[in-house]
C-alpha cells in the first residue's frame, strides 16, 4: 500500500510513520496541505490521511484535490477540533471516513485497512465495467447479413435514448447481449445493468423479486427490500421473456413506463424510480396483443424500440465468422491453439438447423476446444451426430426441412457412408452396437446404409 500523512504536527507524523512502516507500508509524508496537494498532484496514493484544520490549504481542500485527481484514492480526515457540521461536510465531499484525534493505533490501523479495501474494491468494479464496455461494444456484434446488420443499425440508433426496448428473437438468438450492448454504450453504462428473468417464475415471487416489498408484506418481511428495479436506478433493467409474466406483472410494468413510479407489494406508496427499461421477447407481441394474450398498451410502448433479431439459420453467410470468432475465445492460453475447421466440418456445420441459435455455436465450439489435441483442425469426425447427419428442425408451415445446397449434400452424404462402415467395422457388423456408436437408433443406420448404398 502507498500511503500519504498530512499533517502541521510533527510528532503525529512521526508517529503515523512508525506505525505504518511496521506494517510494510510505503508511506509518504507532507507537513502542511499545500505541500501534501503538491504530491498529490505529482504521484498516486492507495490512502491518504490528512489533519482537517492546518494553515494554508485545509485538508477539505486536500480532500478536493485528490478526488479530482486520483479518484480512486480514497481520504481519510483527522482532527482534534471535530464538530458534527465539519463531519458532514467531509463525508459529503467524499471523505471515507472521520478520524477523531486522538486515535489509538489499532483504530487507525483499522480503519486505514477498511479504506485500502475499499480501494481495491472500487478498482476492481472499474476493471470489470471496462471490460464489460468492451466486450459490448457495437463493434463486438458480429454478422454480415442484412437482418443482422438492420439489427445493429437499430442498436445504434436507440443506445443513447430513453427509448423503452423491445428485443424479439428465439432462444439463444442474442438477446441477452443485444441488451447488455445498448446499456453499455448509453448514458447510463455508469449504472447498473440488472437482468431479470420472467419465464417460468410464480408471479409472486417475480413481482417480489422486480419490485421489491414493504415491512410486514409477507409474515416473515420483518424488514423493507427494494427490488431489482429499484436497485437498477439511474441504470437499466432488462426482463427477459416479457411475454411469459402474468398480466398483473405486466400491468405493472406498464405503470412503471407511464408514472416511472412502483409500488413495492405491501405498500400503497408510490417509489419513483429512474430506470431503461429493455425486455425481451420470444413470441411477436403485436400478434400476442390482436389476440388479447398481451397488453395492447404495453406493447405500444415498445413498439417504437422493436429490435427484431434473426435466427442463426437464416444468417449462414455469418456461421464462418461466428465459429472463427468462438474458436479465438475458447483458446487463449493455448500455445497452440486449434487451426480452424475443415472443408467438410464447415459444410455440415453450414447446412445444419442450430435450433439452440447462436448459443448453441458457441456451446458446440466451447466443447470441441476442451476436448481437441491442441494445434489440430476441427473435422467433421469431431461433430456430434446430429450435425453430421444435417437433422434440421421443421418450421412451423413447412411440410419437410429445407435440403442444403447439392455440394453440402454430397459431402454430408459422403461422411454418412464413411462413419457408417466404421462404425460397423469396429462392431464386428452388429448395427445395434453400430447405431449405439454413432449414438442414433438402428433404424436410422439402416437408413443410412440403404441411403448411401452401403454393404450390410
Amino acid at each position: 500500500m502507498r500511503i500519504l500523512l498530512i499533517d502541521d504536527e510533527p510528532q503525529i507524523l512521526s508517529f503515523l510513520r512508525n506505525l505504518f512502516e511496521v506494517e510494510g507500508w510505503d508511506v509518504h509524508e507532507a507537513s502542511s496541505g499545500a505541500e501534501g496537494i503538491e504530491k498529490i498532484e505529482r504521484e498516486h496514493y492507495d490512502v491518504i490521511l490528512s489533519d482537517l484544520k492546518m494553515p494554508g490549504a485545509d485538508g477539505i481542500e486536500v480532500l478536493q484535490t485528490a478526488k479530482k485527481i486520483q479518484s480512486d484514492a480514497e481520504v481519510v480526515l483527522m482532527t482534534g477540533y471535530g464538530t458534527v457540521d465539519s463531519a458532514i461536510e467531509a463525508m459529503r465531499a467524499g471523505a471515507f471516513h472521520f478520524l477523531m484525534k486522538p486515535f489509538r493505533a489499532e483504530e487507525v490501523l483499522h480503519l486505514v485497512r477498511k479504506a485500502y479495501s475499499q480501494r481495491q474494491l472500487k478498482r476492481e468494479n472499474l476493471f470489470l465495467k471496462n471490460e464489460a464496455r468492451g466486450q459490448y461494444q457495437i463493434h463486438a456484434v458480429i454478422g454480415a447479413g442484412a437482418a443482422i446488420q438492420e439489427a445493429i443499425s437499430r442498436v445504434q440508433r436507440l443506445a443513447d435514448t430513453e427509448t423503452p426496448v423491445w428485443i424479439e428473437g428465439e432462444k439463444g438468438a442474442g438477446r441477452g447481449f443485444f441488451a447488455r450492448v445498448i446499456h453499455y454504450n448509453s448514458s447510463r453504462s455508469g449504472g447498473l445493468f440488472v437482468p431479470a428473468a420472467c419465464a417460468g417464475v410464480p408471479e409472486e415471487l417475480l413481482e417480489n423479486d422486480l419490485f421489491g416489498h414493504a415491512t410486514g408484506a409477507y409474515q416473515q418481511a420483518a424488514l423493507p427490500r427494494p427490488g431489482k428495479i429499484e436497485l437498477a436506478n439511474r441504470g437499466t433493467v432488462y426482463l427477459a421473456d416479457i411475454d411469459k409474466a402474468e398480466k398483473r406483472i405486466q400491468d405493472k410494468i406498464l405503470k412503471l413506463l407511464s408514472t416511472k413510479t412502483i409500488s413495492p407489494v405491501g405498500s400503497s406508496q408510490e417509489t419513483e424510480v429512474d430506470v431503461r427499461l429493455i425486455v425481451s421477447s420470444t413470441q411477436d407481441l403485436d400478434k400476442l396483443a390482436a389476440k388479447g394474450k398481451f397488453p395492447a398498451s404495453l406493447r405500444d410502448k415498445l413498439q417504437p424500440g422493436h429490435i427484431p433479431l434473426p435466427p442463426l439459420r437464416e444468417r449462414a453467410e455469418d456461421i464462418l465468422l461466428l465459429l472463427h470468432h468462438y474458436l479465438f475465445e475458447a483458446n487463449p492460453g493455448r500455445k497452440k491453439p486449434l487451426r480452424g475447421f475443415s472443408e467438410a466440418a464447415v459444410k455440415a456445420l453450414a447446412a445444419y438447423d442450430w435450433p439452440g441459435n447462436v448459443r448453441e455455436l458457441a456451446d458446440l465450439v466451447k466443447s470441441i476446444s476442451a476436448r481437441k489435441k491442441q494445434g489440430t483442425v476441427v473435422d467433421a469426425a469431431d461433430l456430434p451426430p446430429e450435425i453430421l447427419h444435417g437433422r434440421r428442425r421443421k418450421a412451423a408451415g413447412e411440410t419437410s426441412p429445407a435440403k442444403p445446397p447439392p455440394d453440402v449434400r454430397d459431402a454430408i452424404l459422403a461422411l454418412d457412408k464413411q462413419m457408417a462402415r466404421q462404425a460397423l467395422a469396429l462392431s464386428d457388423g452388429d448395427k445395434a452396437k453400430a447405431a449405439a456408436l454413432l449414438q442414433i437408433e438402428v433404424e436410422a443406420l439402416e437408413k443410412l446404409m440403404r441411403e448411401n448404398g452401403t454393404a450390410e
